[in-house]
């Protein structure tokens, strides 16, 4: 992981100083932040989210916020939310300017059309036009290959621009995520190369343990909507199954040999991409990186790593039981720190451009005041149908005990 991030900021054209304290960084204190989709920065749950993550890093002198950003997600998530639209005063934009034909269907980091920055409304103009001209002239020209390149190319301009803040900001999608796979698979003695994809029985035994939670109270959760990779073909993705040691997508159009020389040729292809357990396998779980995430995934993230455990267990070598036993020393391996902080009424880019505030004086702000006062009504948690659901079976104590309280780590219970 470590390589991956010095390669990414190398690329952004650091020097050797900043990228060897980057490499500090992580060692003394390994954290990233996982929690919001691929958005510019101004999208408000995104915003925030990287103040909470700047107050802390501010307060141990860090220098670098690492953000791992989920790419694999469509352009609109929700009625005109999602990567492809924006919220600025009283209008709402269309970030790329894409018709809903051009949007429903694809994920964003599809690289099946070049994608450029439009900020189209089909709303009157109103006083926030100004603000949308001064944030179209702030984002980078030009075409990119896919709308999650150009987000993050425009989150790096913008992050320099606006936020004026000492952090240097090193943002990471899944396409990454599979090039750190494919870094894996390349190092034949590598643990995913000789156990997790070397030996077929490994990766069925974790399957089953991955599945085993989607019933009960933990339903939903950890949702098995694809085995250890996506298979991305014309801007979408399509979940492929492990069948023997072959994967297949649902129409048998698409088949691949569970091995690691064909896994490898297909993810540098950009035929396949890593999901989101493979994703945290490979950035959080194996290195041992802490990952600051969403309300689902203070549920989801320990359930990947008890199914993981499990599966260790039932193959016992001593490569195994050395894992596993790092595994079970980690204390907190993941924490809540996405829409931590509550939004204010106001958009974020208004906020910054229009009323001067300041990104530093914002850190500031939130940081000196209790947890409890900045993270508002708790929508996430308070409005979310899988955390109505486990409070209503934990009131009516209808809870299973088929399923025993797992251990995350030495002293971290769910």
């Amino acid at each position: 992981m470590e390589l991956l991030l010095a390669d990414r900021a190398l690329r952004l054209g650091y020097g050797h100083q900043p990228i060897e304290e980057l490499g500090k960084q992580l060692r003394s204190r390994p954290v990233i932040q996982t929690g919001p989709h691929c958005h510019l920065i101004f999208e408000p749950d995104a915003f925030y989210t990287h103040i909470f993550s700047a107050a802390g890093l501010r307060s141990h002198n860090d220098s670098w916020y690492v953000c791992y950003s989920a790419s694999t997600v469509k352009f609109t998530e929700s009625a005109k939310k999602g990567p492809g639209w924006l919220r600025m005063g009283d209008r709402t934009l269309n970030v790329f300017g894409l018709s809903r034909s051009k949007m429903d269907p694809f994920s964003i980091c599809g690289r099946h059309a070049q994608q450029r920055f439009a900020l189209t409304s089909s709303e009157q103009p109103t006083a926030a036009h100004q603000l949308v001209e001064q944030l179209q002239k702030a984002l980078p020209n030009g075409e990119f290959p896919s709308a999650a390149d150009a987000i993050k190319a425009a989150n790096q301009s913008l992050w320099r621009r606006f936020c004026g803040s000492n952090l240097q900001l090193l943002q990471i999608d899944d396409l990454d995520v599979a090039d750190l796979v494919a870094q894996h698979l390349r190092e034949p003695s590598s643990w995913l190369s000789s156990t997790l994809f070397g030996q077929g029985s490994f990766a069925k035994s974790l399957l089953t343990h991955l599945r085993s939670f989607d019933c009960g109270q933990w339903a939903g959760w950890a949702k098995m909507t694809t085995d250890f990779f996506w298979h991305l073909s014309g801007g979408r993705i399509f979940p492929l199954r492990l069948h023997g040691d072959v994967f297949l997508n649902a129409g048998g159009t698409f088949s691949l040999r569970c091995a690691p020389d064909a896994l490898l040729k297909s993810l540098d292809e950009r035929e396949i991409i890593p999901s989101l357990f493979l994703s945290f396998l490979v950035m959080s779980i194996l290195p041992g990186l802490r990952v600051l995430g969403g309300s689902r995934q203070i549920v989801y993230y320990p359930i990947m790593r008890h199914a993981f455990l499990s599966a260790l267990a039932d193959f016992p070598s001593p490569a195994n039981h050395s894992l596993s036993a790092s595994l079970r020393s980690d204390e907190e391996p993941s924490m809540w720190g996405h829409r931590t902080i509550s939004p204010s009424r106001i958009d974020p880019f208004s906020l910054i451009a229009q009323r001067g505030s300041r990104f530093e004086q914002l850190i500031d702000c939130y940081g000196a005041m209790p947890l409890n006062q900045a993270w508002g009504s708790l929508l996430a948690f308070a409005c979310d149908p899988l955390w109505q659901t486990l409070c209503e079976r934990l009131a009516t104590k209808q809870f299973s005990r088929a399923r025993p309280i797992w251990l995350v780590g030495a002293k971290s219970p769910l």
